[in-house]
């Protein structure tokens, strides 16, 4: 008899037969909805935004050029004209302190960026995962109703015949009829799919009509998936980000204790003639206006590091509950589909029916529980991909 594992390995080699089509739809989709959802286009561009405010205000400040005209007193002749150019220099900006806190921003605002890139791309994996159990569903359907109709018209051949009665003529009206708004219901529900995913690619129409999945396997050894998922999770990155910023936050806020130096040159002319230049040195001690600055910064880092170390163990939490999760969905969808490999009773059933061994009403419900066992497989597969999409969504 064959243990979970084998039967899973063996599924999933099926289903790798197909993963290279559907694996480029499914790109396609993503790549589309990347370049045209409007929520990440505007994001790019506050983004962009963001990045160019970073590294606002972070050079030398302006020189200062300043002219002076003096009336001098009625006793003496003439007057005088002064040109000074002045410029101040920042300790902090002159050791690069300012630019790396600016270059940090920029690293934060891309993790922020790709964990809401991130989650846009999900919400299109996983409407395209529903869409293709849709379409399999309706394509499943349509089998059905092309059987249930032969169903009916030999039934009703054989109604006026005289060899069956109306009671088991209805039923199999009545059956057809379910199917029928089942089919209805699935085309209903393929519509709402396309109007979102068109709303995720930015107001355009993507064409999908995949009936499988992209084959993806969740890897068996836990700790080395962990450790990638841990090392490219968004969640972690944004956190990591955010402490490495308040670092160097840190690191400016101590520079800025240091005292600004200015320099001034100064050119005077005197309407006699007489000229005169020199050089002053200007030196701005801070002491009151950057109290508690550092006391602050190191507050927010230890803040900022607290955030890191509970997000670590809310992803290990979530990585490690979704894993199992998705292992023991992944052998649920095996089981369903080596069951139906080898109980598809279907055939047999249509033959007893046909050879008089069984009713109507029994081939009905012996159809019915084969058609329940084969949606339930169709429901297995398509829970299994959505929390696998969810769980391994830092892949996107």
């Amino acid at each position: 008899m064959m243990n979970y594992r084998s039967i899973t390995a063996f599924i999933m080699i099926g289903w790798a037969l197909l993963a290279p089509a559907q694996g480029n739809q499914f790109c396609q989709v993503l790549d589309s909805v990347e370049a045209n959802n409007a929520t990440l286009v505007a994001l790019r561009r506050e983004a962009e935004a963001r990045k160019l405010e970073n590294h606002t205000g972070i050079t030398l400040a302006d020189p200062e050029v300043a002219m002076k005209r003096m009336w001098e007193g009625a006793e003496q002749t003439g007057n005088m004209m002064e040109l000074s150019v002045s410029q101040s220099v920042d300790l902090s900006t002159a050791l690069g302190k300012r630019k790396a806190v600016a270059r940090q921003k920029d690293r934060l605002v891309d993790e922020e960026y790709r964990s809401m890139r991130i989650d846009v791309l999900l919400e299109a994996k996983l409407v395209c995962i529903d869409w293709v159990y849709y379409n399999a569903l309706a394509a499943e359907l349509d089998r059905r109703l092309a059987y249930a109709h032969q169903v009916v018209e030999a039934e009703k051949r054989r109604l006026d015949s005289g060899d069956t009665d109306m009671l088991s003529y209805n039923n199999v009206l009545l059956s057809l009829s379910a199917l029928q708004a089942e089919r209805a219901r699935v085309d209903m529900e393929k519509t709402l799919l396309a109007t979102r995913l068109a709303y995720l690619n930015g107001g355009r129409q993507l064409p999908f009509d995949s009936a499988e999945y992209a084959p993806e396997l969740l890897p068996d050894n836990f700790e080395q998936w962990y450790e990638e998922a841990m090392a490219h999770s968004p969640a972690l990155a944004v956190m990591r980000e955010e402490r490495e910023t308040r670092r160097s936050e840190l690191s400016l806020s101590k520079t800025l204790h240091l005292p600004t130096i200015s320099g001034t040159y100064i050119h005077e002319r005197h309407l006699t003639g007489e000229r005169s230049q020199g050089f002053a040195i200007g030196v701005n001690v801070p002491l009151w206006a950057n109290k508690n600055q550092v006391r602050s910064a190191r507050a927010a880092l230890s803040a900022a590091e607290a955030r890191e170390t509970d997000a670590q163990l809310q992803v290990h939490a979530y990585m490690l509950e979704g894993y199992e999760r998705v292992r023991g969905l992944q052998q649920t969808a095996a089981l369903y589909h080596c069951a139906l490999d080898e109980a598809n009773n279907s055939a047999m059933l249509a033959r007893a029916m046909e050879e008089g061994l069984i009713s109507v009403l029994e081939y009905l419900q012996g159809l019915e529980l084969y058609y329940d066992y084969l949606d339930r497989s169709l429901s297995a597969d398509r829970d299994y991909y959505r929390a696998l999409a969810e769980l391994e969504s830092w892949r996107l």
